[in-house]
């Protein structure tokens, strides 16, 4: 059965900021359930609902870009998963990270894009739960 809980709690035990700072989040408008703006004491279900932590709402102008003078040639005309923006974007437990560094563009189209790369990675791990084994 899964374990329904309040949004403070739950964000505290993904490791994304203290109860206390978790309030602060939701107060601030900054934090959203299935796509709903939540509420300080909302109960949520982690295992059922997707929570939505805006940071930075947009692209700020100075996101990392790969420069072809002094960065490492594979990282500027190649999309390797070497690339240090790839490396960091990769999910973190249940988290997963979308903004604009994370696509290295400081443009608007790009925090959109990996919004929705970010969502899509969180469904297709619900929908391909990875299997465990039991030693019992």
């Amino acid at each position: 059965m899964a374990e329904s809980m309040r949004i403070q709690r739950a964000l505290a035990r993904a490791g994304v900021a203290s109860r206390r700072g978790a309030e602060v989040l939701v107060a601030a408008g900054r934090v959203r359930i299935n796509g709903e703006i939540a509420l300080t004491g909302q109960s949520v279900d982690p295992a059922r609902d997707i929570i939505a932590i805006t940071v930075n709402r947009w692209p700020h102008g100075y996101a990392y870009t790969y420069n072809s003078l002094y960065d490492p040639m594979e990282w500027v005309f190649t999309s390797t998963s070497a690339r240090p923006n790839v490396i960091a974007r990769q999910p973190f437990g249940r988290i997963t990270i979308a903004n604009s560094d994370a696509g290295a563009s400081p443009h608007t189209d790009t925090a959109f894009a990996e919004a929705h790369r970010a969502v899509g990675e969180v469904l297709e791990r619900r929908a391909m739960p990875v299997m465990t084994t039991s030693s019992r």
